[in-house]
């Protein structure tokens, strides 16, 4: 594969296909850049049956996504990398970055997730993400300096214990952490609107923008 002078990651949520609602930002984000990939941190979305263990698909995600950036940063090493997820996506996302695990909660009450250590963000291939942007995670913390949108003073159904959220606010100069007021996820609520409410023709601009401002 190319390299890209930007290249975003990006973790869809749960019961979505690649590309996903995701897709309204990242077009944005890449408008006008001349090489700009957009590629998939794949875990299984997708509940098939009955089998389904949405803990070990988050871990499966975490793997994913780290060997696949690691491998893109030595590949490319000018390019600026964005990693982005939604949902149980974005819970991917936090867990590759600060490290995760522990008893599920919410959708993910019927299973354990095993702990994984995060990434350094000081060192490659940490250092070479330029920007993440979580929208609607189930891992949200209340009154984080990088928490945006209504939703940003109530902690997620499954919020980070104080030494994982040491960990992710050591990404924070990097970090965006959407929750609108309501989320089922992020916001412990009970508005499916709000879940997905950060992809919409009038909303998408304000993650886009700021990712752009960080390349």
């Amino acid at each position: 594969a190319q390299c890209n002078q930007v290249q975003i990651f990006t973790a869809v949520g749960h019961g979505e296909t690649y590309p996903g609602v995701q897709r309204s930002i990242t077009t944005a984000i890449c408008r006008g850049i001349s090489s700009c990939g957009v590629a998939n941190i794949q875990y299984e979305s997708v509940k098939k049956d009955n089998s389904y263990n949405g803990c070990k698909a988050i871990v499966d995600g975490i793997a994913y996504g780290k060997r696949v950036i690691a491998e893109y940063a030595e590949k490319c090493p000018e390019a600026k990398i964005v990693v982005t997820g939604w949902s149980m996506g974005a819970s991917v996302v936090g867990d590759m970055l600060a490290g995760g695990g522990g008893p599920g909660k919410g959708a993910m009450a019927s299973c354990t997730q095993e702990t994984t250590p995060g990434m350094n963000p000081t060192t490659a291939p940490g250092n070479r993400i330029v920007a993440i942007a979580l929208y609607g995670s189930p891992r949200h913390n209340a009154n984080q300096k990088f928490n945006v949108g209504t939703g940003s003073g109530t902690d997620g159904v499954m919020a980070r214990d104080p030494a994982n959220l040491a960990n992710f606010q050591a990404w924070g100069d990097r970090l965006q952490d959407y929750c609108a007021r309501g989320d089922v996820a992020c916001n412990a609520g009970t508005d499916g609107g709000a879940h997905s409410s950060y992809f919409s023709n009038t909303y998408a601009s304000v993650p886009a923008s700021w990712i752009r401002s960080k390349l």
